[in-house]
C-alpha cells in the first residue's frame, strides 16, 4: 500500500490542491462544483488559518487537502465564542476508502487543539463526519447564522465543556457564498467536464436542506 504523507500546505501545491477538491465535488453537491474556486480565493482572507491547511501526499502526487477559516458563534446570551470552519476537505475518488480524509480530519482536529482553539464547525455528510469525532451542533443548540438546525451543520469541540452554553447562530466567513459567474469563470482553466444534475447525493443533499428547522425565538425570514 502506497504510504500517504500528511503535511502542511506549500504555495507549490495550491493549483494541484484545487485540482483534487474539484475532481472529489464534481457534481456531488450541485451540477459540476465550487469547492476548488471556494480553496482558491479562501487563502486571500484575513480568516483564513495557513498553519491548518495540510494536504495529503502519495508518491509526490497531492491526493488530498483541507483547508480552514476563522468562525465564531453569536451565542442567545450575547456573547461571541471564536470557532473555527473546516472546509472544503476532498480526497481524490480514486483513493477513497483508504482513511485520508478522516487523517487529513485529525491532523487539523491535533494541530487546532494544540494552538488553543475551541471548537471546528463545518457542512458535511453526518454519516461520515460523525466517525472522526464530529457530532450534529444541534446537539449544542447552535444554528446556522439564519438560525436554522440543519443536519449537515457538524461540531467537535476541542477541549471538554467548550460547547457548553455555546447555544446560538453559528457565523461563517461570508467568503463561502461564493459568486457562481466567478466560479464559472476559474472553472474554464481546467479541462471541461461533465455536468450531471440530480445525482444521488445531490438529491441526498437536498433532502437535508428540506429537514431544515427553525431555532427559538424565530419570527419572520431568518436572517443570512
Amino acid at each position: 500500500m502506497t504510504p500517504i504523507d500528511i503535511r502542511r500546505e506549500r504555495p507549490a501545491d495550491y493549483r494541484a490542491s484545487e485540482a483534487v477538491m474539484r475532481d472529489a465535488f464534481w457534481n456531488r453537491y450541485e451540477p459540476g462544483c465550487s469547492e476548488h474556486y471556494l480553496l482558491h480565493v479562501m487563502r486571500s482572507s484575513p480568516r483564513y488559518v495557513p498553519s491548518l491547511a495540510f494536504v495529503a501526499e502519495a508518491e509526490g502526487r497531492i491526493v488530498g487537502a483541507v483547508a480552514v477559516l476563522a468562525s465564531h458563534i453569536e451565542t442567545d446570551d450575547g456573547r461571541r465564542l471564536d470557532t473555527l470552519t473546516l472546509g472544503p476537505i476532498g480526497v481524490s475518488p480514486a483513493l477513497w476508502g483508504r482513511g485520508i480524509g478522516r487523517s487529513l480530519l485529525e491532523r487539523v482536529r491535533r494541530e487546532a487543539a494544540a494552538g488553543g482553539h475551541r471548537a471546528i464547525l463545518l457542512c458535511g455528510d453526518p454519516a461520515f463526519y460523525v466517525r472522526a469525532g464530529y457530532l450534529p451542533a444541534e446537539r449544542f443548540g447552535i444554528r446556522t447564522a439564519g438560525n436554522l438546525y440543519f443536519d449537515a451543520l457538524q461540531a467537535c469541540p476541542l477541549r471538554p465543556g467548550a460547547l457548553d452554553g455555546a447555544a446560538g447562530r453559528y457565523v461563517e466567513d461570508p467568503i463561502y457564498n461564493v459568486d457562481p459567474q466567478l466560479v464559472a469563470a476559474f472553472d474554464r482553466s481546467f479541462p471541461p467536464w461533465e455536468r450531471l444534475a440530480d445525482t444521488p447525493s445531490q438529491l441526498r443533499f437536498r433532502e437535508m436542506c428540506a429537514r431544515m428547522k427553525s431555532g427559538p425565538g424565530a419570527s419572520g425570514a431568518p436572517r443570512s
